[in-house]
């Protein structure tokens, strides 16, 4: 399979990831010696590999995270070709683990309930915000005449003032 960027390559394993209930972890990249730019990059299940602990004497002792990785090898290498276009060029199908198929549509509802979340979130920010620049228009209204008035009020007291002193 051929890709037209590592972005659509990497839509397509999390498309496949979901549909087989498992979850896609962006693993090792190789980048080009000339311009720095990435020329692979391998996708992995969340499980591949070991969790290594290095201890570190210098700082505190954190209770350590559960690892989830199990050893799995199921993963997909693609590579930019000499037209630009990336390419699958080693696919491990093959779990170490159980996967989790009814996972999948749970995990995709999932998703789909945070994103509708995240749409009212926004509507309300939204809305909150066009209501700050209502009430901001009208501190700054309310601000400019009751500057007018203490002025005015000013007027007329030296007006007094200038008054009394006259009787």
């Amino acid at each position: 399979m051929e890709f037209e960027s590592e972005e659509a390559a990497k839509n397509f394993y999390d498309e496949y990831a979901k549909h087989e209930g498992f979850v896609v972890r962006l693993d090792r990249c190789h980048r080009s010696e000339v311009d720095n730019r990435i020329i692979s990059r391998r996708f992995s299940c969340n499980k591949q590999g070991f969790h290594v602990r290095v201890r570190n004497k210098t700082k505190p002792v954190h209770k350590p995270r559960t690892s989830i990785r199990e050893g799995c090898e199921a993963m997909m290498l693609v590579k930019v070709n000499k037209f630009g276009k990336w390419v699958v060029t080693k696919f491990v199908k093959e779990h170490s683990h159980l996967l989790n198929a009814s996972g999948s549509r749970s995990y995709s509802k999932m998703i789909e309930s945070k994103d509708r979340i995240i749409q009212q979130l926004t509507k309300e920010l939204e809305y909150r915000d066009r209501l700050c620049q209502q009430y901001r228009r009208q501190l700054f209204s309310l601000l400019e005449t009751v500057e007018e008035q203490t002025e005015s009020l000013s007027k007329n007291v030296e007006l007094v003032v200038n008054n009394i002193k006259n009787l």
